[in-house]
């Protein structure tokens, strides 16, 4: 019975997460749909995406999204990279309010994106 119940809040939190191998842990599960939800993404992902967007399709975007936003290769996938972005810490206003996303997609490559006000 015990074991059923552990199956169930396993599987439970897998539909809610993504699973991360790191050299730091066999398995660290990140609940990234909230932190996307908290944030805004989830939200402007639904209103970005056709009516009937499978929830996969939507938490790619959203994440997509967030990368973009934090100058990550945007794969859709929480990887490393994305997640100790996901962990700093940070205010709790959302970036994207209302379908509008208030932050500007980071480039790291400054060739391709001068800082303003300083002449190359």
């Amino acid at each position: 019975m015990a074991l059923k119940f552990l199956h169930l809040v396993v599987v439970f939190l897998l539909s809610l997460s993504f699973v991360i191998k790191s050299p730091a842990a066999d398995a660290l599960v990140f609940d990234s749909k909230s932190y996307l939800q908290r944030y805004g993404y989830f939200e402007y992902a639904q209103l970005n995406l056709e009516a009937g967007a499978s929830e996969e399709q939507i938490l790619e975007l959203a994440m997509k999204t967030y990368q973009g936003n934090f100058g990550i290769k945007p794969s859709g996938i929480l990887d490393d990279e994305t997640l100790s972005a996901m962990m700093v810490a940070r205010c709790g206003n959302r970036d994207i309010t209302g379908g509008v996303n208030s932050m500007k997609p980071r480039n790291r490559n400054p060739a391709v994106e001068p800082i303003v006000g300083v002449e190359l």
